[in-house]
């Protein structure tokens, strides 16, 4: 089957390049909103819910009343503001024209293009890149560890869903679960993953060497390729999958919100065009469902699960609701002890690395009462039976990043991997 993902992944590169034409944001604009009581918050949350099919909110408040971060069409901008004003909110504009972020952005991608474009682990690179190299490291992996490339299904658009799995071939051994790109637009989220691979893979430090040479691993760094890939070619702020809404001309469903647990209840858009539609029932979508048996498959052996988003300095775990889906006080896990005392070690070796700051605990707890589900976590909690399910929003201030944040996202999550399979164990 090596070959096939091959010839799928060089198709992959041939097709970037065809009918390509760029999303313009001129005149959308981002502001920041601060909420100064849970009233406030719970009107931001509900505007999400509400709205989503033309607000697109980069950033929710947090239980520490920090800002929330909205983009809105220009055709939308007073509106948003009326509302804004109406309930007496404190905001103000962050950017006044997302494009003018977006072009610098393509003009340096076209010109690495021109110059013969290779695949750069400290750069954010294409999915046929990524693909390639992902195949090739697999035969270089350093000595004492077996390195596999393998296909879990293919998207609604057919492009192969790859985990790099790292193993030694001893009987008994638990592993871990990595994924990343679960939303298109997560740049610094595809590069962090891809930086835990090569690390691993190769042995760049003594940790690295460590944590496999005691587990296993298994990382799939795009989950969402056709959206990945979307928001190279067309659309940089692509966040959902590519498969038609039928009765609609809406397209695309998000993956976070398409796990069968728990599914559409609270948290979630039933309007196909929102940014958060949970799709017409768990599972729906092809991406969805093919992690969701693998998850199934490895979860006897799996000790944890992170699922890698941006942004925020958030590591959250389940569950997503609230209790009894009443909307006021949010459903902690049985084990929800156990879960905060392995985030808060993984959380503070984060913090520790740049002297940052991340908030941690229950989802629902730390987003102000703001309730999600058929999120992944959960999934791998409660349906795949998974202890040990975490989601980890990297640093940044908005999905265009630079690449220069690569390495330090990668320093300070490293070292969030490290403490937490340390927790886990002790």
């Amino acid at each position: 089957m090596l070959w096939l993902i091959v010839a799928l992944s060089f198709s992959l590169a041939a097709s970037e390049q065809v009918g390509s034409r760029r999303k313009s944001y001129e005149g959308y604009q981002v502001f920041d909103v601060l909420p100064k009581t849970a009233e406030d918050v719970k009107y931001l949350h509900n505007l999400k819910l509400t709205s989503s099919d033309w607000i697109d909110f980069w950033q929710e408040p947090s239980r520490t009343y920090s800002n929330a971060t909205i983009m809105v069409p220009p055709v939308r901008v007073g509106q948003l503001e009326a509302l804004l004003k109406q309930q007496q909110l404190t905001y103000s504009r962050s950017i006044d024209n997302v494009q003018t972020i977006l072009e610098p952005m393509w003009e340096a991608i076209d010109e690495r293009g021109k110059a013969g474009r290779v695949f750069d682990i400290n750069d954010f690179n294409t999915l046929s890149d990524i693909y390639g190299w992902m195949l090739a490291l697999a035969t270089e992996c350093r000595p004492g560890l077996t390195c596999q490339v393998y296909n879990v299904g293919n998207s609604h658009n057919g492009n192969p869903i790859l985990v790099f799995r790292m193993y030694q071939a001893t009987a008994g051994r638990m592993a871990y679960w990595i994924d990343g790109t679960i939303h298109g637009r997560e740049w610094i989220a595809t590069a962090t993953v891809l930086k835990v691979i090569d690390a691993m893979a190769q042995g760049t430090n003594a940790e690295a060497v460590r944590l496999t040479n005691a587990y296993d691993w298994y990382i799939m760094p795009v989950m969402n390729p056709d959206g990945y890939d979307y928001t190279w070619s067309n659309d940089r702020l692509w966040r959902k999958n590519r498969k038609q809404n039928p009765g609609t001309d809406c397209i695309g469903t998000d993956i976070n919100r398409n796990f069968n647990f728990r599914w559409g209840i609270e948290g979630v858009s039933h309007n196909p065009c929102s940014e958060i539609y949970c799709g017409p029932s768990g599972a729906s979508e092809p991406e969805t469902e093919h992690v969701q048996n693998e998850l199934i498959r490895l979860g006897p052996t799996l000790l944890a699960t992170v699922t890698v988003q941006s942004y925020g300095n958030l590591w959250t775990f389940p569950w997503g609701n609230t209790l009894n889906h009443a909307g006021a006080v949010c459903d902690l896990a049985a084990d929800n002890n156990d879960l905060m005392a392995v985030a808060d070690r993984a959380a503070n070796a984060i913090q520790a690395t740049y002297a940052t700051s991340w908030a941690r605990g229950n989802s629902c707890v730390v987003n102000d009462v703001d309730s999600t589900t058929g999120c992944i976590d959960d999934f791998s909690k409660g349906g795949a039976g998974v202890k040990y399910a975490f989601s980890s929003e990297l640093r940044g201030d908005g999905f265009v990043i630079e690449s220069s944040e690569i390495v330090p996202s990668f320093n300070e999550f490293f070292h969030g991997i490290i403490a937490m399979a340390d927790a886990i164990s002790a």
